[in-house]
């Protein structure tokens, strides 16, 4: 009888210079497991491991592809083309992602650690989520063409003559948050579950170096298209097609094995809330402590992350297009220099510890946050400097949360406890965009007092850095033949 148990490949596996697929089947489960190995100890098999890890992480690329292109334009869309003024777009931003986060990807979570699909328990609901993703840019992207269909007047000046196109807007970031963050969490949850776990740190560095490699494109993509009439329309269709390829190196390259079909799946929604709320109720002290981290991280960098694009425009070139133009060039310089950190990261990591790196970065990214508002009206090279600096942050707390929490859980559990520790970020969000919007509100829309807002808290990270788990703790080892939440 062949064993069918789910879990990551472990630190002792042996591997192979050549890519092997195993395939061993069950006739009287007609199950099938399907192993992939790789060797590391020479300088092409681990080039040919990072390659691996770069396609099993790609539809992250797709993801963030999105988030950029939504916080890159989804507040001048709004501002710009249906006139909304800047607090009441920070309502939208704050419920549209951050809720849908918080319902969906627990929920996805718990349904995807029990999937017994023959294809693997995470890959049919990255592919289920990239096909809605696509839809929900297509309808933002003619969001305005349709609300001309029904009456809107295209050269109002006020919300009320574009409302039927703003309505469909709003449908569509819905469709795309809920179904974003269906694609994300099992994305997040099957680099965990493939990779051995003395590699965890590279292979959440590899993430976030996908990440910073698609917010790059993005951005470079969206300079060419700022200054176009039609760029909210050509900028959202290009990235449903970047979306729909990206999911296609994960589908392809990572190997998942099918999980035993003793395995109990929720029989209801409601039993998936159960045991979502067990485990919120039974978190390990350790995630709890990574989790308040996290959400302190969240809440310092997520007024920044809506409205950097409107600062260019508004604060730097006083509202003129020019100004969305160089907000792309800052968010491809913060991108930019998140994607080469994490070259280093796990390195730095090895030699500081995960600790003194969070602090650091918290330290930069915090100052940094608050220039926005001294140097306010800043010139542009200085204002992109800044933006660059903070995307050092963006690197590490989007890495260092993650490897921390696959060592402190058990494998069964990581769809579970991966939607646990991101409903941490997005409530954090939601307070802090809806928080930060009446601050601007207070400050005559100046988004600068948004961001150093957020500033304060990322200060307040550089403290609490201290409270992760040491490494000594983090490396227990568990027990992975029971899961936590049962």
């Amino acid at each position: 009888m062949v064993e069918q148990k789910y879990d990551r490949l472990s630190e002792s596996e042996s591997i192979n210079v050549k890519v092997q697929d195993v395939k061993e089947s069950d006739a009287s489960q007609n199950n099938t497991i399907i192993t992939t190995q790789h060797n590391t100890d020479t300088t092409g098999g681990l080039i040919k491991f990072m390659f691996w890890l770069f396609c099993v992480c790609f539809s992250l690329a797709g993801v963030q592809f999105v988030y950029s292109i939504q916080f890159a334009l989804g507040t001048p869309l709004f501002i710009n083309k249906f006139k909304l003024s800047n607090s009441t777009t920070s309502i939208i931003q704050s419920i549209a992602g951050p809720v849908s986060g918080f319902i969906v990807q627990p929920i996805i979570g718990v349904y995807s650690d029990s999937c017994k699909s023959k294809w693997g328990r995470r890959k049919p609901y990255i592919l289920f989520g990239a096909v809605f993703v696509v839809i929900g840019l297509l309808v933002i992207a003619f969001s305005p063409q349709i609300g001309g269909l029904f009456g809107d007047n295209e050269d109002g000046e006020s919300a009320s003559d574009h409302k039927f196109g703003l309505a469909i807007a709003i449908a569509g970031f819905v469709v795309m948050n809920l179904s974003v963050n269906i694609m994300q969490g099992p994305t997040r949850s099957l680099v965990s579950d493939v990779c051995p776990m003395d590699k965890q740190n590279l292979a959440n560095s590899m993430a976030v170096n996908v990440m910073g490699f698609a917010s790059i494109i993005a951005n470079i993509i969206g300079s060419f298209f700022a200054t176009n009439k039609n760029s909210y329309r050509d900028l959202f269709v290009i990235g449903a097609g970047f979306v729909a390829f990206s999911v296609v190196p994960t589908i392809i390259v990572a190997k998942e094995k099918q999980l035993d079909s003793s395995v109990k799946s929720p029989s209801s929604p409601l039993e998936a809330f159960s045991r979502i709320k067990k485990a919120f109720e039974t978190i390990p002290k350790e995630l709890a402590l990574i989790s308040l981290v996290f959400f302190v991280s969240w809440f310092g960098f997520s007024p920044f992350m809506v409205t950097n694009t409107s600062y260019f425009q508004q604060n730097v070139f006083n509202g003129e297009s020019e100004g969305l133009k160089f907000g792309f060039y800052g968010q491809a310089v913060f991108s930019a220099v998140s994607f080469f950190f994490s070259f280093f990261l796990s390195g730095l990591c090895n030699i500081f510890g995960e600790r003194i790196i969070y602090s650091a970065s918290q330290l930069v990214a915090g100052a940094s946050l608050i220039l926005f508002l001294v140097f306010n009206n800043a010139q542009p090279w200085l204002a992109i400097l800044l933006t660059g600096l903070v995307g050092i942050n963006f690197c590490v707390f989007n890495a260092i949360p993650f490897a921390m929490m696959v060592k402190v859980i058990s494998s069964k559990d990581i769809g579970l406890y991966m939607g646990v520790l991101n409903s941490s970020a997005v409530v954090s969000q939601t307070i802090s965009i809806f928080t930060s919007g009446r601050v601007e509100a207070a400050k005559h829309q100046d988004v600068a007092w948004g961001i150093a807002y957020g500033g304060l808290f990322t200060l307040l990270g550089v403290i609490l850095a201290f409270i992760l788990p040491k490494p000594k703790k983090v490396t227990e080892e568990l027990n992975e033949e029971s899961p936590l939440i049962k």
